[in-house]
Parts: structure tokens; sequence; C-alpha cells
């Protein structure tokens, strides 16, 4: 036992991608596509589902400040997905996953966007203990990227990741990961005087993690992860930006009881640019969500702590913190009512070449009410309004938007 902890401990301090939070063990995926899947066709087994979101008005659409005449559209994004699994002789699973979206949008005829997301990958059960995993992305996506970036853009993320886990009789697993993704985003500008987002952070990331989990319970377990993640941005103007970063996070998967469920995921990371000059970042992060169901009320509760690249072009990064608080109400076993309040705090870096970000704090804050009615056992659908208000310290960037419209949920 005491050989197994040096281990674990060893493989942590020796490499470490973000906060990983689910694993499943070989033999538990297995049962599950033979005894859940939706739809059987011969030896496959068929996973569809289909997200409908930003279904509505939106009276600002690109959130620009309140000086300005503001955008209004009516907006809608459909994205159906299926995932196809060939699990073969208890040892083998091999999957593919196909996902079209299309965005649009009804006066800002420009914004329209097909867009296509596909992938495949396969888990190899060696020796009854050792799993061996692969798997190859491309994921293209038209949304906001960042609470920061306020127009609607496409961005591309194209993926190689592997791993390679040892798994025990009590569910306990440890094992290693790499990965290498390269980011791509539409050219479009941020701001008229800066360069385009694409010359400012499009970039590829390497990664090489180790992690272990432990099963207290049926659906619960303890994880530990550490990574080492390096950036590498393509354009010469943002090789100032080339950086590496180090993590170590721990955490906690629900559900432990009955009525919990969620994720305590909280770490510490290191984040240090190539270039001498560039501001450093040492400090907490997380990740984490709960939520309780008891009688007619649910309660919610999200903390996030991370370093996100900006899209301004003489802006490092920046450091957000935000916090959701939310509750609902189930007046019939039919019907409920939804209310969450967050609110964020986006602390930018201090370059020593002196920039209007010196000690720029921006603030934001997000009120959701909604009202929905189960429709097919989990599912529901209703009517919602989302107003979000953002105040920077810098002059002229206040901005408010308000959005109305449907609402749609897989867990009601």
């Amino acid at each position: 036992m005491r050989r197994l902890a040096v281990l674990i401990f060893g493989c942590l301090c020796l490499a470490g991608a973000a906060s990983a939070q689910t694993y499943q063990i070989f033999a538990d995926e297995y049962q599950r596509l033979i005894t859940q899947a939706r739809w059987k066709l011969g030896p496959f087994r068929i996973f569809p589902t289909i997200d409908i979101r930003d279904v509505g008005y939106d009276d600002n659409l690109y959130f620009g400040s309140d000086q300005g005449e503001p955008k209004k559209d009516f907006t809608a994004t459909l994205s159906p997905e299926i995932k196809v699994y060939w699990p073969l002789r208890n040892s083998f699973i091999l999957y593919f996953r196909e996902n079209p979206e299309y965005a649009y949008f009804h006066r800002e005829s420009q914004q329209r966007a097909f867009n296509n997301s596909y992938g495949a990958g396969f888990r190899y059960l060696l020796l009854g203990r050792f799993v061996l995993s692969s798997e190859v992305g491309n994921a293209v996506h038209r949304r906001r990227l960042s609470s920061e970036f306020r127009i609607p853009a496409s961005d591309r993320v194209r993926s190689l990741q592997a791993g390679f886990s040892f798994e025990t009789a009590r569910k306990t697993s440890i094992g290693i990961t790499g990965a290498v993704r390269k980011i791509s985003y539409e050219e479009i500008y941020f701001n008229p005087e800066d360069a385009p987002v694409s010359r400012l952070l499009d970039r590829e990331e390497r990664e090489i993690g180790a992690e272990a989990y432990y099963q207290l319970f049926s659906d619960g377990f303890l994880f530990l992860r550490g990574n080492f993640q390096e950036y590498r941005f393509l354009d010469e103007a943002a090789l100032w930006r080339n950086s590496t970063a180090t993590s170590l996070w721990a955490g906690l998967r629900f559900p432990l009881l009955g009525r919990m469920s969620g994720v305590l995921n909280f770490g510490f990371k290191e984040f240090n640019p190539k270039m001498e000059g560039e501001p450093p970042f040492h400090g907490l992060v997380g990740n984490s969500g709960l939520e309780l169901r008891t009688g007619r009320l649910a309660f919610r509760l999200n903390f996030a702590r991370d370093l996100s690249f900006s899209s301004y072009a003489e802006i490092f990064y920046y450091v957000e913190n935000s916090v959701r608080l939310g509750g609902s109400l189930y007046l019939t076993p039919f019907l409920k009512v939804d209310y969450d309040y967050s609110s964020g705090r986006a602390e930018y870096s201090a370059r020593e070449s002196g920039t209007e970000s010196e000690g720029r704090v921006d603030r934001r804050r997000n009120h959701s009410l909604g009202l929905l009615v189960r429709v097919f056992r989990t599912a529901g659908i209703g009517i919602s309004w989302n107003f979000e208000r953002w105040m920077s310290a810098r002059a002229g960037f206040d901005r408010a938007r308000n959005f109305f419209g449907l609402a749609f949920t897989r867990s009601f």
C-alpha cells in the first residue's frame, strides 16, 4: 500500500491537464454501452442527443458599451450529436462522434454559420488491468468565447490525446495522459485599433498529466491530477505570449449521498511566461459545482477561478473569479421555477512595458429566471430571462444585455 502511495505521488510530481474530473472503469463503460444504448444496429450501440440553445431575443447582440446603439436580433443554435460505439470481446471499445451545428441570426445574417465537429477514438483493455486509450477530434463552434469576448465568433480545436491507466479490482485507477491541441479563431477584430483575434490567440497547446482516482462509493470518488502545459503562439506578433503552466488539482465527485450531486475541484497553478519581464501568476484555482435536492426545493452552488488569455492586444491574461448561487422550486412534479445569480471579477495582468490595464479590475453580474415544464422523463422546456451587467474599470466599457427566450434542460 505504501508503494502504491509513493507511485501515485511520484506520478503527480512528474507531470500534470486541466482539472480532470471523470474517469470510468473500462468494465463499467462496457456494461453501460451494452445495456443502456438508445439504439442498436448489429454490433453497434448508438447514443443520439440534441442541444438547442440561445433561442430567443437578444437586445445587445454584440454586448456593446452603454454609449453605443446596441444591435438587437433573434437567435437560435441547433446542435444534434450522435455517438456510435462498437464494443468488442469485453476488451475493446471503438467509437465515433458526429456533431453538426447551425447558428441562426435573423437580422445579422453575416453571423449565420454551419459548423461540423467530429471525432473518433478507442479504449483497449490489456491483461484485465491496463487500459490504453486514444482520441482524435476536430471541434468547431460559433459562440461567445469567454466572458470578456463579447462578439459571437467561430473557433476550431483540433486535438490528439492518449492515455494509459492501471485499474485495480476495487475500481481505483492511476494513469498518465498526453494531448496536443491546435486552436484557431475567426479573423475578426475585438477592437478596431488592435490586430485580429486570430493573430493574438491562435496557438498550439501541449500537455502531459498524471491522475489517480479512488472510488469511495458506486457513484463517487476522490481524484488527484497534476499537469504541465506549454502554450506556443503561432503569429510572430504574439510570440511574447509563449508560456508554460504547472497545476495540481484535487477533488471529490458526488453523488456520495442520495440527494447531492456535483464536483468539488480545487488546485494550485503556476503560470510562467517564457519572455523575461512578462507577469507570472501563482495562486489557487478551482472549478466546482454542487446541487442539493430536498423535497420541492433544489439548491445550486458553483465556483470557478482560473487564468485566461486576453483578447486585447496589449494585455497578457486575466484571472477570473466567478460564483453562482441558484435554486429551483418544484410547484408540481412537472412544473418548476428556476432562479440563478452569479457574480464575476476579472483581474487583468500588468506588464512592465506599462499599459492602460495597470490595476484594471472588471466586474459582472448575472440574473436568470425561468419557468419550465417537464415534457419527457427528465427533459423540460420553458421560458427564461437573463440579464448580464459588465462594469469595467476602463472608461466607456460598461455594458448590459438582456436575453428573453426558450429554456431547455435534460435534468428536470
